[in-house]
Parts: C-alpha cells; sequence; structure tokens
C-alpha cells in the first residue's frame, strides 16, 4: 500500500506525506467509494411489466414510452410521460400459442411495429398512440420482421413518412401510414437477397433533403454482410437501381 502511494504521489508531484495528509483531510467512506465509481444506476420502473400476459420476449422504447412484447402475444405499452400503460393482445383469433417476435417504436414514441408468431404462421401490426387497437398489415402476412427503420427526420406525430421494414428472410418492403387514415397508406416490396439469401437483423436510415430531391441513405446487417444503399428520388427509384447488383 506504502508503495502505492508513493508512486501516485511521484506521478502528481508531490510526496506520500503530502498524500497522506490529504487523505487525512478528505477521508472517503467505503461507500462512498463505491458510489464515486458508479457511473450508472439501476432503478425499477415497474415490478410486474408483463403483467402476468407471460414472460417478455421483446422491448423497444422511445420519448418516455416502453413497449413489451410478451410470450403470449400480448403488447404491453408504459407511457411514463403521461403515465398509464395499456394493453392489446394480438393473438386474438389466431390458433394456437402465440409469441410476439419483435417490437420497433419510433423516436416519438408515437408509431409502433410489432410481429406475432405462432400457429397461423406470422402477423405484423401497426399501432398507433391514439388507436384504441392495433391494425394487421395484410401485405406482410406470413413474413416476419427482424427490422424497421424509421425516416427520423421526416416522421411525425400524424404520419410515418417512409418506414423501411426487413425480414427473416432477406426482403425490404416501404411503408408509410397516417395516423387520420386508420390504415396503411401503402406497402411496398423494395428489395431481395438473392445471391446470398439472409434474414435482416438491423436497419438504420438518414435522409437530407437537397434542391433536386430527397436523399435517402440506408444501411442493412445480415448475419454475415453489411449493405449500404444510397440515392435521390423515391425509395422504391433508390432500390430499384441496386436489384440487378446483389
Amino acid at each position: 500500500m506504502g508503495t502505492h502511494l508513493n508512486i501516485e504521489a511521484k506521478r502528481r508531484g508531490t510526496t506520500s506525506c503530502e498524500f497522506t495528509e490529504l487523505n487525512k483531510l478528505n477521508p472517503l467512506k467505503p461507500s462512498e467509494m463505491d458510489q464515486s465509481r458508479q457511473v450508472f444506476t439501476v432503478d425499477l420502473l415497474e415490478r410486474y411489466a408483463s403483467k402476468g400476459r407471460g414472460v417478455i420476449t421483446c422491448m423497444a422504447a422511445g420519448n418516455d414510452v416502453i413497449l413489451l412484447g410478451t410470450s403470449k402475444g400480448w403488447l404491453i405499452r408504459h407511457d411514463f410521460g403521461a403515465g398509464g400503460s395499456s394493453d392489446f393482445d394480438l393473438s386474438s383469433g389466431r390458433p394456437g400459442d402465440q409469441s410476439i417476435h419483435r417490437v420497433f417504436v419510433d423516436p416519438g414514441g408515437g408509431h409502433c411495429i410489432a410481429t406475432v408468431v405462432g400457429g397461423g404462421g406470422a402477423e405484423t401490426f401497426y399501432m398507433h398512440a391514439k388507436w384504441s387497437k392495433p391494425r394487421v398489415l395484410g401485405r406482410l402476412k406470413g413474413l416476419i420482421v427482424n427490422a424497421v427503420a424509421w425516416n427520423r427526420q421526416l416522421i411525425t406525430e400524424a404520419s410515418t413518412k417512409e418506414v423501411v421494414i426487413g425480414t427473416d428472410n432477406g426482403q425490404l418492403f416501404e411503408m408509410a401510414v397516417d395516423e387520420k387514415d386508420k390504415r396503411e397508406k401503402y406497402i411496398k416490396f423494395l428489395f431481395e437477397l438473392k445471391e446470398l439469401p439472409e434474414a435482416f437483423m438491423a436497419l438504420q436510415m438518414e435522409t437530407a433533403t437537397l434542391s433536386n430531391g430527397t436523399r435517402y441513405y440506408v444501411m442493412a446487417v445480415t448475419p454475415t454482410r453489411l449493405y449500404s444503399f444510397t440515392g435521390i428520388g423515391l425509395l422504391e427509384t433508390v432500390f430499384a437501381s441496386y436489384l440487378e447488383r446483389v
């Protein structure tokens, strides 16, 4: 211990005696020393977060909103900003056991996408914070959604703008929903991995508004590869230029 203090004292330009005197002036208790090392603290937000609807299988968070998916096909929304929570049964009317595979929420906490899997295949739902129940995205029936990229620069509470969706069979789709319409405006096929079909595991999209249109930059990752797509115009046009390349 003495050797350690001498080394530290030399590094700081003080003698070991001066170092010891400083410690005597500002002694730290063991508990205070432990607290001074802590970078993060852990707080219990919800003791029964899944509300008895099964175990939690996935989670997404944005703007004081946390979305949880459970092993029994329930989607649970905790709003820590406004207070309160609500839960939705996505397994209703579906045969056999159901589980939420993935849940996604935009940075503002208003738009949610969730995929449920089980007997009867996979179904994907969209849910707006103001809606009383989620809506099935019929165009994606049977497809397992693994990743979602929100248009973070242009998205509003009223509209998702363009959203890119990646599936476990290597396909990408574009979707948009306006809250007032109570359903999706469209779902378009964008791209498919053919040379090496793999699941899309994560997506990220950035946009920039230019004088000649919107520039899109989309990054996509599979278990073995990283892809990037960029161009100006409609998303559909941007991805069309890549269809013959991969």
